[in-house]
């Protein structure tokens, strides 16, 4: 019983993550459309964007892995190199949780 539960969740899953992401992307572009052009042009100033960023189309979106799974996944943050945010992450971990926790 509990397989045969597992794999209708399994199967609902897939068609309803199919259709979801049919529809999310319907609906942002046809939100994006109603966007005021100035918001647009202000949120997509191309002098505040970084020039290192690429804005195009998503280069590995058909991408396939040719190896099977297992598969080894990178980790990415945004901390890295960034002494603000580390500087506020060890004032919050060594000074403000402890007085919390107190």
């Amino acid at each position: 019983m509990k397989i045969t539960r597992m794999i209708y969740v399994v199967i609902f899953s897939f068609l309803f993550g199919i259709f979801s992401t049919a529809n999310s992307g319907e609906l942002c572009t046809e939100c994006l459309k109603k966007v005021p052009k100035e918001m647009r042009d202000y949120v997509y100033n191309m002098d505040f964007m970084d020039k290192d960023q690429p804005l195009g189309p998503a280069v590995m979106k058909g991408w396939k892995s040719p190896r099977k799974p297992p598969w080894t996944i990178g980790y990415a943050s945004t901390y890295a190199g960034n002494t603000w945010r580390k500087g506020a992450m060890e004032r919050l971990m060594e000074v403000v949780y402890p007085k919390w926790k107190a």
